[in-house]
């Protein structure tokens, strides 16, 4: 199984290697990494986040939480619903 490298632009906490196409937030609280999640489903917003890297585009329930949480962060992205395929990198929490 080949694995993504999920990167923190602050360099506070080390590089999580995560599955390809695996829930990205299990595999960060696995990690123990800086991450704060609340409901896990994309509804509170909790995890609200500028990424960079190979992400899928946000689903349309994805989109209306973005819309409402980050609305001028075109890179923000619900960490919880990640599941991401190629290396990425986390730049900020919006929140």
């Amino acid at each position: 199984m080949s694995c993504v490298t999920v990167r923190f632009a602050d360099g506070t906490f080390p590089p999580v290697e995560v599955p390809a196409g695996a829930e990205l937030a299990l595999h960060l609280d696995l990690a123990r990494a800086p991450v704060l999640f609340g409901c896990r489903t994309g509804l509170c917003g909790t995890c609200v986040s500028v990424v960079e890297g190979d992400v899928p585009p946000p689903s349309d329930a994805e989109r209306e939480v973005l819309d409402i949480e980050a609305p001028d962060e075109p890179g923000a992205r619900l960490l919880c619903q990640l599941r991401p395929h190629g290396d990425l990198t986390i730049v900020r929490a919006v929140r």
